[in-house]
């Protein structure tokens, strides 16, 4: 293996994962799904997880929960880009860009699962491209901003990705990232019960050290970098990783009292990780620079 971010070719173990193993780059902390999954493989798994059924299910049931989370990643936005037109590859069933349209921007969609897809035009009325990005022919100089949700982690050619995320951005435009963390505290105690590895869906695994080196090596200069998780998918992915009988897990999983009191330690004390960069979720916020097309 050859490391997409800086070129390494040395790797150790970090942990092995059902059949495959989650090898980090020892220069840069880049973590690589191996063997590297073949297409089928990623396709197969992709369509078992991202179910538009389980897409409605899992957004719409906390839709509030949602656009809360999603205003706050748009405040976020608007202190770099007031406005103007926003791509969300990876939008899923739409429902960020119907909050983004809400808060007074632009929007247009890209989105693989042809089924998420039908759904958000159908539903929210979304301008929205079943294609990779690479295919879909936008003009160069496009948008103003562009968001990649827990997208990163799937593409498998990321500089060509990124290169055609550049080409598409207006100069200065905003580009916003969000990957699970590999250097978290969440990661470090489940190890290869960790649920967020998602193997093979997940080829790359960043930290945020090697997330930030691969977007400033690809023309992108990061302004803004967070690291966070909610309390309650911290505690959920404990209770998977750590419970093994599975009634009591189911119990614990789904009680909502027994949520709550295992969510409290993470609650309470969570923000002194994340001063280290040690939250579950990595979020960052890159200007366009003035290298490259």
């Amino acid at each position: 293996m050859t490391c997409p971010v800086c070129k390494g070719e040395s790797f150790s173990l970090w942990a092995k994962a059902g059949p495959y193993s989650i090898e980090t780059c020892v220069a840069c902390g880049l973590g690589i799904t191996s063997p590297l999954p073949s297409s089928s493989a990623i396709i197969g798994t992709n369509e078992e997880i991202y179910s538009v059924e389980n897409r409605i299910k899992a957004y719409l049931s906390r839709v509030d929960y949602f656009k809360k989370r999603y205003r706050r990643y748009l405040s976020n936005i608007k202190r770099f880009q007031e406005g103007g037109k926003l791509l969300d590859i990876g939008c899923n069933i739409g429902l960020f860009l119907t909050v983004a349209r809400e808060e007074g921007f632009s929007v247009v969609g890209v989105e693989l699962n042809r089924a998420c897809a039908e759904y958000a035009r159908d539903t929210f009325k979304i301008e929205l491209f079943s294609d990779v990005v690479e295919k879909v022919g936008f003009p160069s100089h496009g948008f103003d901003v562009v968001t990649l949700f827990d997208v990163l982690e799937h593409v498998p050619d990321i500089e060509t990705f990124l290169a055609e995320v550049r080409r598409i951005l207006k100069p200065g435009g905003l580009l916003v990232v969000q990957s699970p963390n590999l250097h978290s505290l969440m990661a470090s105690l489940t190890k290869g019960e960790w649920v967020w590895l998602s193997p093979p869906d997940h080829i790359y695994h960043f930290t945020p050290t090697s997330l930030s080196r691969l977007l400033e090596s690809n023309g992108f200069a990061v302004r803004k970098m967070r690291t966070w998780e909610p309390a309650k998918d911290f505690a959920d992915n404990l209770i998977t990783a750590h419970i093994s009988h599975p009634m009591i897990r189911r119990l614990m999983l789904t009680g909502n009292e027994l949520t709550r009191f295992f969510s409290l330690p993470a609650w309470l004390f969570q923000r002194l990780w994340w001063q280290q960069h040690r939250g579950a979720l990595t979020e960052m916020y890159a200007i366009k620079t003035d290298k490259g097309g």
